[in-house]
């Protein structure tokens, strides 16, 4: 799972690849005025986590993603389902059209202990 910013410097690289640092700075300064190192030190990481390849051409990393935007998109809308709609694709249709029922609201109860490793608590 990306977080926001991570997902916005993937998605300059996937509009034109392969991209520099300084291309996915200057792409993103609109929404985020960030230094370079920033940007730098986020493609990294997303390098060293597999959702960019690093190539590097003369002094210059040229970046590509090494994962497709639709997989990415997938694998979040699946995360959200299991967090917000216990897995059920069909509350996730009956929200977006406005016709979940109020028990979809509130939180679910939990009816069995989580599964949480007890030695850290």
């Amino acid at each position: 799972m990306l977080t926001p910013l991570e997902l916005d410097i993937m998605k300059a690289v996937w509009r034109n690849p392969p991209v520099t640092v300084r291309d996915v700075q200057e792409t993103i300064r609109p929404t985020r005025n960030l230094a370079y190192t920033t940007v730098m030190t986020i493609m990294d990481r997303l390098h060293q986590k597999g959702f960019l390849t690093r190539k590097l051409e003369s002094r210059t990393h040229m970046y590509s993603p090494a994962i497709a935007y639709g997989d990415v998109r997938d694998e979040a809308v699946k995360a959200l389902i299991n967090s917000f709609f216990d897995g059920d694709e069909t509350g996730l249709l009956e929200f977006l059209n406005g016709e979940s029922s109020q028990a979809v609201s509130r939180p679910p109860e939990f009816s069995e202990p989580s599964s949480f490793d007890e030695t850290l608590l």
